[in-house]
């Protein structure tokens, strides 16, 4: 029974670095609509003090992980 089990599996196909990066910015984009539509939905003057007042930080973070995100998937790139 186990050896059945065993034999069902498949390996998932490889990706590239390209996809990685590609797949990367889609889900960038999708949840940063995601965040927006929530922000216009929801209270808009808490948010906006809240980004007024803490800008400087915030946006150190922003860039920080950024530029980890691409250190990361800038390995997976192919050469060119």
């Amino acid at each position: 029974m186990f050896r059945i089990f065993l034999d069902g599996v498949t390996t998932p196909p490889a990706i590239t670095g390209e996809q990685a990066v590609t797949n990367l910015w889609k889900a960038l984009i999708t949840e940063f609509g995601n965040i927006w539509t929530d922000i216009i939905g929801g209270n808009i003057p808490n948010v906006v003090n809240f980004f007024a007042t803490y800008w400087v930080f915030l946006l150190g973070v922003i860039i920080g992980l950024f530029l980890i995100a691409f250190k990361m998937f800038e390995k997976l790139m192919p050469c060119r």
